[in-house]
C-alpha cells in the first residue's frame, strides 16, 4: 500500500508538473522622490497622499478599457482575443498584475504571463503608465486648481470694484455727515458760534458809536444854529481849509485784506463751501460799501475848497454823518454775516443730527467692503501659491515618480514550483501510504504468526500449525500477486507513456529540481 501510494501520487503530481502552464514574472521597481521644495516653503496643491494617489492611479490604469487599449497596442494576446471577450482578457490581466509598497518610498509592479517577453514588455509599459500618469495627474491637478481660482478671483474682483464704487458714492454724496467728521462739524459748530458772538459784541459796539456820533451831529447843529441867525461869519481856516480824508480809505484797505483771504481759501475748499460763499458775500458787501461811500463824497468840494455857512452843514458834520452811513453799513453786513452764519450753523447741526443713520448705512457698506476684500485677498494669496505650485510642476520639481530598476526579461517561470510540489506530493504519499497500511491493521484482527501472538497474550507457545494451502488460498495468493504485479504494469505504462510524450519537459522539470536542488549549480 505504502508503495503504491507513493507511486500514484507522484505520478499525479509529476502530471500536473507537466501539464501546468508557467508562468513568468517580470517586476520593476519604481521609487517615490519626494518635491524638491519642501511643504513648509510652497505647499503643493496636488497634495493627495501617496497612497491615495498611488489608488487612483492603479484604479485608472487598470480600468479594462486601458488594458484592452495597451493589449491591443502591443499585440498580444491574440489567441485569446479570439477565445475571450475584452472583459474577459482584462479581467485575466489584472489577476496577474500585483502591486506592493515597500519601505523607502519604493513600490514594486509585477506581471505574470506565460510567455517571459510578454511579461517583460507589459512590465515595463506599466511602469512607464504609472510614472506618465503621475505626472499628466498632478498637472491636471494643480492646473484645475489656477483655473478655479483664476475664475473666483476674477469675480470676487468685479464685486470688490462694485461695493467700492458704492462706497465711493456714498461719501461724496453724504460728504460731511460722516462719522469720521463728526469731529470736524463740531469744531466747525464752536467757530461758527464764537465768530456769531464776536459778530454780536461788533454789532454792540458799533451800535454803540453810532449812538456817540449821532449826539455829536445833534450837539454841533445845535451850536451852529445861534451863529446863522446872528448872521456873524465864523472863519474855518482851523477847520475846514484841508481837505478832508478819505471816508472809503479804511474799506479799501480791509476790502485787499478780504480779497486776498478769498484767494487764500480758493485753493482749500469748493465754490459752494460755506466759508467761501461767506468770504464771497463779506467782499461783495465791501465793495457795495465803497461804491455807495463814494457816490455820496462825490458831491463834496475838492481839496482846498472852503465851505460856506450860509445855512448848509459843515465839513465835520458831513464826516459824521458819513461815519454813520459807514457804521450802518458794517451793522447790516455783520447781521447778514450772522444770518449766513445761523444758515450754515442750521445745516451743520443737521448734518450732525443724521450722522448715527449715516454710521448705521456706513457700517453695513463698510462690512460688506471689508468681508469682499478679505474673499479677494484670500483668493489672491491662493492664486499665488497655485501659480507656484503649477510652475513646480511643469519644472518637475514636485513629488515625481521614477524607475529605479526596469523590467527584465525572467529566466525561470515563477509558477507552478515544481519542486515544492513533488516535495509535498511525496510527503503526502507517504502519509496516505503509511496511514492506510496501519489502518488495515488496526481493522483486520488476524493473528498472522507466532510473533503477533505473543504481543497480544504473555503464555508460552507450544506449538504452531502450519497455513493450510488448500485451492483457496492458492487462489487468493495468486490474486493478491497478479494485482500487485498488473498494478506496478500499469503504473509503469503510464510512466512510460508519460515520458514518451512528454520526455523533454519531464527532462526540462528534473533539470530545473536539480538545480533549485543544487543551488542552482
Amino acid at each position: 500500500m505504502i508503495l503504491f501510494s507513493v507511486l500514484i501520487v507522484l505520478f499525479g503530481a509529476i502530471l500536473y508538473c507537466v501539464l501546468a502552464t508557467d508562468l513568468y514574472r517580470s517586476t520593476v521597481k519604481i521609487q517615490i522622490i519626494p518635491p524638491v521644495m519642501t511643504e513648509g516653503i510652497v505647499r503643493s496643491t496636488a497634495n493627495l497622499g501617496t497612497k491615495d494617489r498611488l489608488a487612483r492611479i492603479q484604479e485608472e490604469i487598470l480600468s479594462s478599457a486601458r488594458l484592452n487599449a495597451m493589449i491591443d497596442e502591443m499585440g498580444h494576446f491574440q489567441e485569446q482575443r479570439k477565445k475571450m471577450s475584452g472583459e474577459r482578457r482584462a479581467d485575466l490581466m489584472r489577476k496577474r498584475i500585483t502591486m506592493e509598497m515597500s519601505r523607502n518610498n519604493i513600490f514594486t509592479l509585477s506581471v505574470d504571463n506565460e510567455n517571459p517577453q510578454v511579461a517583460k514588455d507589459l512590465a515595463s509599459r506599466l511602469g512607464a503608465f504609472f510614472v506618465e500618469q503621475n505626472t499628466r495627474s498632478r498637472e491636471a491637478v494643480t492646473q484645475g486648481t489656477t483655473q478655479f481660482l483664476e475664475s473666483q478671483l476674477e469675480e470676487t474682483r468685479k464685486r470688490l470694484e462694485t461695493q467700492e464704487e458704492k462706497l465711493k458714492r456714498y461719501k461724496i454724496q453724504y460728504t460731511g455727515e460722516l462719522p469720521e467728521q463728526m469731529q470736524a462739524n463740531l469744531g466747525r459748530l464752536a467757530r461758527l458760534q464764537d465768530q456769531i458772538k464776536s459778530n454780536t459784541e461788533a454789532i454792540t459796539r458799533m451800535e454803540d458809536r453810532k449812538v456817540f456820533i449821532e449826539s455829536q451831529i445833534h450837539n454841533m447843529g445845535a451850536q451852529n444854529l445861534p451863529s446863522q441867525v446872528s448872521g456873524g461869519t465864523t472863519s474855518r481856516a482851523g477847520q475846514g481849509n484841508a481837505a478832508p480824508n478819505d471816508p472809503a480809505q479804511p474799506l479799501l484797505n480791509e476790502l485787499a485784506v478780504r480779497r486776498k483771504k478769498l484767494i487764500d481759501l480758493q485753493g482749500k475748499y469748493t465754490p459752494l463751501h460755506p466759508t467761501m460763499v461767506l468770504a464771497r458775500s463779506q467782499v461783495e458787501e465791501l465793495e457795495a460799501r465803497i461804491a455807495l461811500l463814494r457816490r455820496s463824497g462825490s458831491s463834496a468840494p475838492p481839496a482846498g475848497t472852503e465851505y460856506p455857512d450860509t445855512g448848509g452843514e459843515s465839513n465835520e458834520v458831513r464826516r459824521l454823518r458819513d461815519q454813520v452811513v459807514a457804521i450802518n453799513f458794517d451793522i447790516a453786513a455783520k447781521k447778514k454775516e450772522i444770518a449766513v452764519t445761523n444758515r450754515t450753523m442750521d445745516t451743520i447741526q443737521s448734518k450732525v443730527e443724521r450722522l448715527p443713520q449715516r454710521e448705521q448705512e456706513l457700517i453695513s457698506l463698510s462690512r460688506d467692503y471689508g468681508n469682499i476684500k478679505n474673499s479677494y485677498e484670500d483668493l489672491l494669496k491662493k492664486k499665488l501659491q497655485a501659480n507656484i505650485s503649477e510652475n513646480i510642476e511643469e519644472k518637475q520639481q514636485g513629488e515625481q515618480f521614477i524607475v529605479l530598476e526596469p523590467a527584465i526579461l525572467p529566466a525561470k517561470p515563477i509558477k507552478p514550483n515544481r519542486l515544492q510540489i513533488l516535495a509535498l506530493a511525496l510527503m503526502a504519499s507517504l502519509v496516505i501510504g503509511a496511514g492506510g497500511a496501519v489502518a488495515l491493521e488496526v481493522m483486520n484482527p488476524k493473528l498472522r504468526g507466532a510473533k503477533d501472538f505473543k504481543g497480544f497474550f504473555d503464555l508460552p507457545i507450544l506449538a504452531c500449525l502450519p497455513v493450510i494451502e488448500n485451492a483457496e488460498y492458492r487462489r487468493r495468493i495468486a490474486v493478491r500477486r497478479a494485482a500487485v504485479i498488473g498494478g506496478l504494469v500499469s503504473i509503469a505504462g503510464a510512466y512510460l507513456v508519460l515520458l514518451v510524450i512528454h520526455g523533454a519537459k519531464v527532462k526540462s522539470i528534473l533539470l530545473s529540481i536539480g538545480q533549485g536542488i543544487g543551488g542552482g549549480n
